[in-house]
Order: C-alpha cells, then structure tokens, then sequence
C-alpha cells in the first residue's frame, strides 16, 4: 500500500473548492454570477471559459509569505468578470439587489454580495474547521482593484488572506517542518 502524500500547500487547491461551494448555495451570488457551476473556475483563465457565457467567477490562490518555518500566509484572488454588454442589471434585478443594500452595475454588485458572503463568520466557519486555517481577511494593499482580462471583459478582484500552520502528515500523524 503506498503512502498517502499530503503537502503543507494542499488547503491552497482545497480552498478554491470549498469557496466554490459556498457561491452556489448563495443565492444572490448565483441571481448574479453564476447560475450554474460552470460560471466558477479555480483558475483566472478567461480564454476558452467564458466562450458562450456572459459572467464568471474565478478563484486563485498563492503563497504571500512564510512568518517562520511555523505559519504561511495565503493570498486569495476572486474574480468577478463580465461581458461588458452585460454590466446593467435589469431594473427588477436593480430593484431587489438595492432593497438589500447592495449597489451599482452587475460587478460592483457582485464583489459587495461576494466580500459579505466572504467575511461571513458563519458561512466561513465550516471551511476554518476543515483545513485549520484562520479568518480570511481583505489584504492590507490592493484589496479591490479592476480586472480586465481583455476589451470584451471588464471586472474586480478581491484579494483576501489567511493564516495557517505549515505541517506535514507522516504516516497518520502530523509533523511540523
């Protein structure tokens, strides 16, 4: 039987899934973005994903910086892209979204329903649990800033990090590196 391989970077991959997860049980994210699962990618590829398909949301994760051989920092990147004849929201879209507090074109309302979703203790605390990661937090530089993957496109990207032990699984217990 051959050893179970296990990477201290794995919650990096598995975090993409989970927040993936999380935006298809939330209503207004789908309402927005997504209404089906093929409007989430885990990576920031517009070329080929977005072919017959107006709006996307795509996650990337990256290693910012290692405090010491104990604690790493990610870095999260959502992306919330749209093809630019399909910014304006319908007037009943505009309606519902502004009653909830929520404002502007089909991306600015997007990253606002996102960051809430995001930040949401509650809606995050399964996802902490599972991979022992800390909060996930805006990043201190450029937490929102303009995404736009070509001249059809025009987008946000929220950047988020969080904090978690680098570790190592060696034959059912862990070792720290």
């Amino acid at each position: 039987m051959s050893e179970k391989y296990y990477d201290s970077l794995s919650d990096m991959s598995r975090i993409k899934d989970s927040l993936k997860a999380l935006f298809l049980d939330t209503a207004d994210i789908v309402r927005l973005i997504m209404p089906d699962m093929e409007h989430c990618f885990d990576t920031p590829y517009i070329d080929g994903a977005l072919s017959d398909k107006d709006f996307a949301v795509f996650i990337e994760t990256y290693l910012t910086k290692v405090e010491n051989q104990h604690i790493k920092e990610v870095g999260v990147d959502i992306m919330a892209v749209c093809r630019k004849d399909a910014l304006s929201l319908s007037d009943e879209d505009k309606n519902y979204f502004n009653s909830i507090g929520v404002f502007g074109n089909r991306v600015d309302s997007a990253i606002q329903v996102i960051n809430s979703t995001v930040l949401n203790q509650s809606a995050l605390d399964m996802i902490k649990e599972k991979y022992s990661i800390g909060n996930m937090l805006l990043a201190k530089e450029n937490p929102v800033k303009p995404y736009i993957p070509d001249k059809s496109f025009y987008g946000k990207c929220l950047s988020y990090t969080y904090q978690t032990f680098l570790r190592r699984k060696n034959h059912g217990r862990q070792v720290v590196l």
